[in-house]
């Protein structure tokens, strides 16, 4: 019984954990990763710096609705390259891979 109820609390304090600090943005959870960027190909392959959920080394999905940034002024894909830090937005998921890898909503270039 009392593994039973051990179950039932975990349950309930999964979904509670993965969201805690995430903000919202236009309904969905967004999280924000601090990161190096060490190569740019079909994927770009980022080292985190700073994270509440993520360190080591992450490969970052993009695509046509994928907002690249340097400065508050928008930019290409192309512009990023291996050395830059980055600010990366995502939805908090993360495919079980290694290494992990997202699908950025926003890319930021400090």
């Amino acid at each position: 019984m009392k593994r039973v109820i051990g179950y039932i609390i975990l349950a309930a304090a999964l979904p509670v954990m993965f969201t805690t600090g995430c903000q919202k943005k236009n309904g969905e959870n967004v999280v924000k990763m601090l990161s190096t960027v060490t190569a740019v190909g079909e994927k770009i392959e980022v080292e985190v710096i700073e994270s509440e959920y993520a360190f080591g080394p992450y490969w970052v999905i993009t695509d046509e609705n994928t907002v690249f940034e340097r400065g508050g002024r928008k930019i290409k894909r192309s512009d990023i390259s291996a050395g830059d830090t980055v600010e990366i937005y995502y939805s908090g998921q993360v495919m079980l891979s290694y290494p992990p890898q997202i699908v950025a909503h926003r890319i930021n270039v400090k």
